[in-house]
């Protein structure tokens, strides 16, 4: 009988339907996996990795990215910055400038950008406004894999404060749609009522932005989303997260049997507010960095099960809008969909504060489930994509902006030790980046619907 010819093999210490197979090799055939095999079978395959000693996983889903926010980054430059940084799925954010993902035409638009811009798979969300929430179910029609709502307003048109009114409304329509209801969770009111007073007192050096936007604006506006939720039964989503309490209360209501998600971020997990005398503007983002205990307590919940995902929030503003007169006049956001996986593998797993199972379940099992991407995305499985990472973890390696991809050429790791690193990225079975290198094509990368 003809042995059977496979597309491609890898063999490595390889993290399969969450089970880790030391010196296996993993079998791919048309895009898909076809299962994993003892290494001294006998295969056939027209290429053949050899990462002994190195960590093959399901590539990472990073489910909060701003590829058009700032139109000089585009899919282009995002989704090349995702490869070399291990990610093989980004879910991108629908607040593009100038007005946002709110109608089918403009999701129509953003769709074929990604087929002839992309690098890696893309899945997209739709911005929900007072004013649109008519288009909710049609945008659903369209492919959108959630949707996302401010309880801040951030900018009138790109993504604007929706009203409780609409708020209730919008999370009834959303659950009848069956996808998440994803909120930027700030107090609009008593943020701006604070930056106001401080603006009057003259006080806008780098910690007023942590000063204005105090812990309780973001637990209030939380513990809003969450009685809002439990009301309607919509699958509630909290971007963002960045203090523990916030994570406790969504803790609480899921105990209750409310349908919710939580995310953090890096940057939560690596700043405190002390930070922002030192590095200023640079991480100015929105919620703030908060007081040195949280990120101790935040990796703590992350050990435990209690966040869900870890997203980079990858915003890649011009480094000039980040170094202003004061810290208010200063774009909120920075960029890390290429830092995301090496970050928290260095920092997490080779420190001992996550294990690799949990790394996995944040980066990619996870935020592909609460999208409805899973089982095709996030999972190393027979018939999964074949989206696939293989991490290094001897690679020793200095953070340096000038490496990344993306536009921004800043980072706020900048000459950061990192143990660890991306050899390769792969995602339909194709090699998309290789040992510092992409080897990839614009284009390649596909719109993904949720399933």
């Amino acid at each position: 009988m003809r042995t059977r010819l496979f597309d491609l093999a890898i063999t490595g210490n390889i993290l399969f339907e969450g089970q880790l197979v030391l010196g296996g090799t993993l079998l791919v055939d048309k895009g898909r996996v076809s299962g994993i095999i003892d290494s001294a079978i006998h295969f056939e395959a027209k290429k053949h990795l050899h990462a002994e000693g190195k960590w093959v996983l399901p590539g990472v889903v990073d489910e909060h990215v701003h590829s058009l926010s700032y139109p000089g980054e585009g899919f282009c430059n995002s989704t090349q910055s995702a490869a070399a940084g291990g990610v093989t799925t980004i879910i991108d954010m629908p607040v593009d400038a100038p007005s946002g993902t709110a109608t089918p035409e403009t999701l129509k638009k953003k769709i074929a950008m990604v087929g002839q811009e992309s690098f890696i798979d893309v899945a997209l969300t739709g911005v929900v406004k007072n004013e649109t929430i008519h288009h909710i179910h049609a945008l659903k029609e369209e492919g959108v894999c959630g949707f996302k709502l401010s309880l801040f307003h951030t900018e009138a048109n790109r993504f604007p404060r929706i009203d409780d009114g609409h708020l209730l409304e919008a999370f009834s329509v959303i659950r009848e749609t069956g996808l998440t209801a994803g909120v930027h969770a700030e107090n609009d009111e008593l943020i701006k009522f604070l930056i106001e007073k401080h603006i009057r007192e003259g006080k806008t050096y780098p910690r007023a932005h942590c000063e204005t936007r105090p812990e309780v604006s973001e637990t209030e506006s939380v513990l809003k989303a969450l009685e809002f939720a439990r009301a309607t039964g919509v699958r509630l989503h909290l971007y963002h997260i960045s203090c523990s309490r916030s994570i406790e209360f969504a803790k609480r209501f899921k105990e209750e049997g409310c349908s919710v998600t939580t995310e953090t971020c890096p940057h939560y997990l690596f700043f405190s507010e002390e930070d922002m005398d030192r590095l200023g503007g640079t991480i100015r983002i929105n919620p703030p960095i908060r007081n040195r205990a949280e990120p101790d307590r935040l990796w703590a919940q992350l050990s435990h099960g209690e966040i869900d995902c870890v997203g980079s929030d990858h915003i890649p503003w011009p480094e000039e809008w980040k170094h202003r007169p004061t810290i208010f006049e200063c774009a909120s956001g920075i960029p890390g969909v290429e830092t995301l996986l090496p970050l928290l593998f260095s920092e997490g797993v080779l420190k001992g504060k996550i294990s690799m199972g949990t790394l996995s379940k944040i980066l990619s099992e996870n935020p592909a489930k609460i999208f409805k991407l899973y089982p095709r995305k996030g999972a190393l499985a027979i018939g999964s994509d074949a989206d696939i990472v293989i991490l290094d973890p001897k690679k020793r390696w200095v953070l340096r902006a000038d490496q990344m991809h993306t536009t921004a050429k800043w980072t706020p790791y900048e000459g950061m030790e990192i143990n660890g690193g991306v050899e390769t990225t792969i995602v339909r079975g194709r090699i998309i980046h290789h040992e510092a290198k992409t080897v990839g094509e614009k284009g390649y990368g596909m719109f993904i619907r949720p399933f």
